[in-house]
């Protein structure tokens, strides 16, 4: 007797349930193929989902009494092609342990774009349904029966909808025809999502003397389309079999189907893979010199990519000082050894800039994933990727879970980017989980920044990771091979208090209305930096201090212009609510007291733009936010216009601040350092020191030199003073000690756990029996931590839902989450970016 062969499967089940790994027996047919991290389909109670299986072993137990239960089989493979490699397995072990997430949801991270499926309930009439007389049943059991004797099969979730009843009715009268066997259910497995493209093919069959008179008169009126076909083969390279297939894209399938019918071409097809970067043309690029301290940097990086061994770097490089071609020298080393890497940037808008780089020092090896891309697109690059026909991969956060099957470099740019932190399903940070992979792959590790995270750095200085620094801002000479130092540009802070004092009522101050007007005669560019989007952040009655809020949560609404704006508030604008998306029609009272004198308050990009344009009416202005960017390939074309001058000034949102290498830009202005800086968040100076350090570093990238205005109400504050003058170790000295005073990472650890209900006393009350229940953890084991709050969360009202948190703070925030036990209904957040 054989023993079984069973199967531990990771079960896509509804968040909370106690089933999210289960046994199940591999069938005999299955056996032959079945592998770990394999796709299938498996039974849970009366339905069919979707599973990964994370062991395979022969169940002895059932050989000695084979009587002791019966376990189900799998029922099939989802997907044959899907097979996730063994260190992202453990990996997304690691993720659901770490982030205390459900192991489906985890190993979800790991499958290809659109692989995720359900199996659908359908209802069907039977021959017994057919031959009924419809009169002879009650009205609901009529209506249902008519429509699935005309309609087929039918999803038990869309009845209600296409019949308009109520769901207890129509479930009580589905219940009714069941039982007397005049309809009957059976499972649907819904499509993926993404396929497999491909495109047809035609063999020619050319007779033996080639009589092209012959030939296309057997054509008749498709001489055209095989004369297409033959110029096609001609042109094959001359190593080509005779008889291969050329691709028959652009000649109609129908012209086609009939030549093959005449047995003038064999039609067939292969794989098309849709690349996102076909069709660009990009001249390959020549490596410059290092200068001396980028060779110092490189080597460590060199050494350890030779040694085949796992160790992690910070390169702490100011902006411009070259950090990009240290990542090209790095990924060079690595192919040359046959290992792929995966490079990863925080915002989309740098992976078109970073991409023609790579590709122009590596061609076709480089492929790019992230969300913007097709579902298509981004299929068969995981495809790609897994086969091993792509070896660097340069994506946003989610790329860290491609398949890479021969790991060899993990690169992170702008490493301290709190983009990498994802904030819904498993809320994991990119660089832990690049970390993680590292050592699970003895894979190095290279995280990059001018402005690193205070965790990052703090790490680097008691030895964890590896510090290389780069002091000094580069660019190429002339000779296109040599670099030369040049200087950061200098900083001017605006106090904008004196400003007003002086009766300046613009949202310019008096210095960056002449350097723009300055900028724009020499023929350079200027940028533009506010973060916020929108024409006026927030509208108020000036009689009772009315402001409008949405209607689902507790923000205000903000204030966007739209086509048929001429310049006159309100006409032509609409109040958005930033965080769910509600808009309204702004008021023209105010709904609390009628009054009339309701107006709009502060700023977003939208009044900045209009500014400028007053202020400079012959300026070419494009605006780069997240509403001018939604379309695909938006922002490779707004990168193409800044590179090739067709706009004069760049008014844009944090995403412009990153990386982006813009020749021309020579000034850039801050129009309000003050935006979030003295938010209730622990991290809120860190956050404005980096913005203000990296919008300033647009600035003067080659020899033009450049300069950078900063507006601010509060230009005394210690992350401001850093910024002005480039200096992080002052503002990184500054923020440790005020770090180590309230035991805030990187000296502890931080967890928050979010509760939200419709009903606000019920968000309340969870809250607090949590806190309470978190207490007698944290006392029955003696442990070192603390809980923060319970409070009404920053917006405590969103979606029309409540929300209540509470932080843990301990060395470890592990055993006190365990200890808590489940938590339905509650989000875990560990080493939560921001508490807002």
């Amino acid at each position: 007797m054989t023993a079984d062969l069973l199967a531990d499967v990771a079960v896509h089940t509804k968040r909370g349930s106690p089933y999210s790994l289960l046994t199940y027996q591999v069938p005999p047919s299955l056996r032959p193929i079945l592998d770990l991290g394999m796709l299938v389909w498996v039974p849970l109670r009366k339905e069919q989902v979707q599973g990964i299986i994370l062991r395979l072993y022969e169940d002895t137990a059932t050989l000695e009494d084979p009587a002791r239960f019966t376990m189900r089989p799998i029922n099939d493979l989802s997907d044959p092609e899907i097979h996730i490699p063994p260190h992202n397995l453990a990996l997304a072990r690691w993720l659901s342990d770490y982030y205390h997430a459900p192991l489906w949801d985890a190993f979800a991270l790991l499958l290809p774009p659109g692989a995720g499926r359900v199996a659908l309930q359908h209802w069907f009439a039977t021959e017994q349904g057919y031959a009924l007389e419809l009169g002879s049943i009650a009205p609901v059991e009529r209506g249902v029966l008519y429509y699935l004797r005309h309609h087929g099969p039918t999803p038990e979730t869309t009845l209600p909808e296409v019949l308009n009843g109520s769901p207890s009715e129509l479930r009580r009268a589905t219940t009714a025809l069941a039982t007397r066997g005049f309809i009957a259910r059976q499972v649907v497995l819904s499509a993926s999502k993404a396929r497999p493209r491909y495109e047809h093919t035609a063999r020619l069959q050319l007779p033996p003397d080639h009589d092209w008179e012959a030939f296309t008169k057997r054509a008749r009126g498709r001489a055209a389309a095989l004369r297409e076909l033959m110029d096609r083969a001609a042109r094959l390279p001359p190593e080509h079999e005779p008889d291969e297939p050329v691709v028959a894209t652009g000649i109609p399938l129908q012209l086609l189907r009939d030549l093959a019918k005449e047995q003038l071409i064999v039609l067939g097809q292969r794989p098309l893979m849709r690349n996102p970067l076909d069709g660009g043309l990009i001249e390959r690029d020549t490596p410059p010199e290092l200068t001396a301290l980028q060779a110092q940097a490189l080597a460590p990086v060199i050494e350890t990519l030779d040694r085949d061994t796992h160790a992690v770097f910070l390169l702490h490089g100011v902006t411009g000082s070259g950090k990009t071609e240290l990542y090209l020298r790095a990924l060079a080393r690595a192919l040359r050894q046959g290992k792929q890497a995966v490079v990863l940037v925080p915002e989309i808008a740098l992976t078109a800039q970073l991409v023609r780089r790579f590709a122009a020092r590596f061609g076709a090896t480089v492929t790019v994933l992230h969300s913007e891309l097709s579902l298509g697109e981004r299929y068969d690059t995981w495809r790609r990727l897994q086969r091993g026909e792509a070896q660097i991969v340069v994506g946003s956060r989610s790329a860290i879970f491609a398949p890479v099957p021969k790991l060899g470099l993990i690169i992170l740019d702008e490493e301290h980017d709190p983009s990498y932190k994802h904030e819904d399903g498993v809320r994991y940070h990119a660089r832990d989980v690049a970390l993680q992979l590292g050592q699970q792959t003895g894979s190095p590790v290279l995280l990059g920044s001018a402005t690193p995270a205070v965790e990052s750095f703090h790490a680097a200085q008691h030895g964890y990771y590896q510090l290389l620094n780069l002091p000094e801002r580069v660019t190429l000479r002339p000779d296109g091979r040599r670099s030369q130092v040049v200087a950061l540009p200098p900083v001017t802070l605006v106090d904008m208090r004196v400003e007003l004092h002086n009766g300046n009522y613009s949202i310019f101050s008096r210095a960056l209305q002449a350097a723009l007007h300055q900028t724009l005669d020499r023929q350079q560019q200027a940028l533009l930096f506010l973060n916020r989007r929108g024409l006026a952040s927030f509208v108020l009655c000036r009689d009772c201090g009315y402001v409008v809020k949405c209607a689902h949560c507790s923000s205000p609404l903000v204030v966007h212009a739209t086509a048929d704006y001429k310049g006159s508030l309100p006409a032509g604008t609409l109040l958005r609510c930033h965080t769910c998306g509600y808009r309204e029609l702004p008021p023209l009272q105010c709904p609390q007291c009628w009054s009339h004198r309701i107006r709009h308050f502060g700023a977003g990009t939208q009044r900045v733009v209009e500014e400028t344009q007053a202020l400079l009416p012959s300026a070419r202005i494009i605006r780069w936010d997240r509403d001018t960017t939604t379309r695909k390939g938006a922002h490779d074309q707004l990168l193409r216009m800044v590179q090739q001058h067709e706009a004069d000034i760049i008014v844009g949102t944090q995403m412009i601040a990153k990386g982006l290498d813009l020749p021309l830009v020579t000034l850039v202005g801050v129009v309000s350092a003050d935006t979030g800086l003295h938010m209730p968040d622990f991290r809120a100076g860190e956050r404005a020191f980096q913005l203000l350090a990296q919008v300033a570093g647009r600035a003067g990238r080659r020899d033009l030199g450049g300069r950078v205005i900063v507006q601010s109400y509060t230009p005394e504050h210690y992350a401001l003073q850093a910024a002005a003058t480039h200096d992080y170790h002052t503002f990184f000295r500054e923020e440790i000690a005020f770090r180590a005073a309230v035991n805030y990472p990187p000296y502890a650890q931080l967890a928050r756990l979010t509760y939200s209900s419709t009903s606000q006393r019920s968000a309340e009350g969870a809250a607090m029996n949590l806190a309470i229940e978190a207490e007698r953890v944290i006392a029955e084991r003696r442990l070192p931590a603390s809980i923060i709050g319970p409070a009404p969360a920053f917006t405590e009202k969103l979606r029309d839902r409540y929300r209540w948190h509470l932080l843990i703070c301990a060395p470890d925030v592990h055993p006190i989450i365990d200890g808590l036990g489940p938590l339905p209904g509650w989000t875990v957040d560990v080493d939560p970016y921001s508490l807002l």
